[in-house]
């Protein structure tokens, strides 16, 4: 009996002094002009592709876009909004593309950014509000579909 005791102290203590794991998930969000608000008639587009890390409370990005009317002036991730809402800047992100680097948020933004209530703006000569905006969403590993591809010509 005293064996089996000690045999389940030892695995409760190992496990409360294992190292915690962090929850490594998954965003991207999609950029175009469409999204903004009011939608902007552009052939910018742009990708992210976003690795949030709860523990650190880290946002890990890699942003690329193309083809903008105008010159990049600014481009920020924004919260909290869902799509069709504004918000204000949350993280300044350097200029150029691509756009590589983290973001450590406050733990107390991280409900909302796991929600998908942060999006990405590209702001440029063209639209100072914005050129192309994308949601940050959680990767469901299906390939969404630009607007135009389906559509009967």
């Amino acid at each position: 009996m005293k064996r089996r005791y000690v045999f389940a102290l030892s695995a409760l203590l190992a496990l409360a002094v294992a190292p915690a794991h962090a929850a490594i998930l998954n965003y991207t969000a999609t950029l175009d002009g469409a999204q903004e608000v009011p939608p902007v008639a552009t052939p910018g587009y742009g990708s992210a592709t976003i690795t949030i890390d709860t523990t650190a409370n880290t946002l890990t990005y890699s942003i690329f876009f193309a083809s903008l009317i105008g010159t990049e002036t600014a481009a920020h991730i924004h919260g909290f909004a869902g799509p069709g809402v504004n918000a204000g800047v949350l993280h300044a992100l350097p200029a150029g593309s691509p756009k590589n680097g983290v973001w450590n948020y406050a733990e107390a933004q991280e409900a909302n950014i796991l929600a998908g209530l942060t999006y990405i703006n590209v702001h440029s000569t063209h639209k100072a509000g914005g050129e192309i905006r994308g949601q940050i969403v959680q990767d469901t590993g299906v390939p969404t579909e630009p607007l135009t591809w389906g559509q009967v010509k």
